[in-house]
């Protein structure tokens, strides 16, 4: 029930007059309302609520209220409208549920850092509105694991391998840099890691390179492959253990050019990418006999004698 009240705005003499009650019966359900933590329904008003979201954390379920609402976003309470379909901005969606007397609570986890909005729509009837909530703060997790990304790789939080791209082939004996983060679960920056952690990139060969400490969550290294194939990079943290060590993708490793000749006697064997570029013992020969040697230009046989 409402009444309506008359006043004279300017002449505080005249006696204001209201209306008597009067029975105000509801448009019916015309769309959905999103109530994020922080929010307060304001049925009538142009937003149809109050207050400010709350910050949520990337990984972390909160709760938010997806209400049946008329025309002026008056509540239906009596309405078990359809089914709701909400849809998260990861593009994933959470299952169908009921509302029930016109409302229902739904948990929600954002999986990506930075602003997100989430989405309620009513599978069942086309006629009913569908709502965006407002903007939504999400926070980085806490610190988790590291991330290492090659060149011709780019950061993806949220997404299963937290990146994108393939690693672009590199040269034997050419430097190249990587890029290794500090990430939560969910492979979002932690921009707030600076010096307590010393990385220590590994590759496949047994050579460490120096420890370097992270600013502002990220460091760049110098990297150089020097054994033709395939290889991967690993990244360590050398001060806390608790972090868990983070393998690249596999890289392409092709030949450099041509620069030099390698012989290998009776019992030596190419070792690509070793010092001496052989292993083995040559065999101990006789005096005045034939001799069977191998001549290789770039790792590629060229002839005997």
């Amino acid at each position: 029930m409402q009444t309506v009240t008359a006043t004279d705005l300017t002449d505080g003499t005249k006696v204001a007059n209201t209306s008597p009650a009067i029975n105000v019966v509801s448009s019916g359900v015309a769309k959905l309302q999103i109530l994020l933590p922080g929010e307060t329904a304001a049925p009538g008003t142009p937003s149809g609520k109050t207050g400010t979201p709350t910050p949520q954390t990337a990984g972390t379920a909160f709760n938010v209220t997806v209400n049946a609402v008329g025309r002026q976003l008056e509540p239906q309470q009596h309405q078990r409208y359809g089914r709701d379909h909400f849809k998260r901005y990861e593009c994933c969606f959470a299952a169908n549920a009921a509302l029930v007397s016109g409302t229902k609570t739904l948990s929600v986890t954002l999986k990506t850092a930075g602003s997100a909005t989430v989405t309620a729509l009513d599978v069942d009837a086309s006629c009913v509105g569908s709502n965006t909530s407002s903007s939504i703060p999400v926070n980085a997790g806490a610190f988790a694991k590291l991330q290492l990304l090659l060149p011709g790789e780019t950061a993806a939080p949220g997404t299963g391998a937290g990146k994108t791209g393939p690693p672009a082939a590199q040269i034997s004996g050419a430097s190249f840099n990587v890029t290794v983060n500090a990430v939560d679960a969910n492979w979002n920056l932690i921009n707030s890691v600076t010096t307590p952690w010393g990385l220590v990139p590994r590759t496949a060969m047994p050579v460490c390179l120096p420890v370097q400490a992270l600013v502002a969550g990220t460091q760049t290294f110098s990297v150089t492959l020097i054994t033709a194939g395939s290889a991967t990079v690993t990244a360590s943290d050398s001060s806390d253990g608790s972090k868990t060590a983070n393998t690249s993708s596999s890289v392409t490793v092709n030949a450099g050019s041509s620069a030099k000749l390698q012989l290998l006697m009776a019992r030596e064997t190419a070792a690509s990418g070793t010092a001496s570029g052989k292993t083995g013992t040559p065999t101990a020969q006789t005096a005045g006999r034939g001799l069977q040697c191998h001549s290789q230009c770039s790792g590629t046989p060229t002839g005997t004698s």
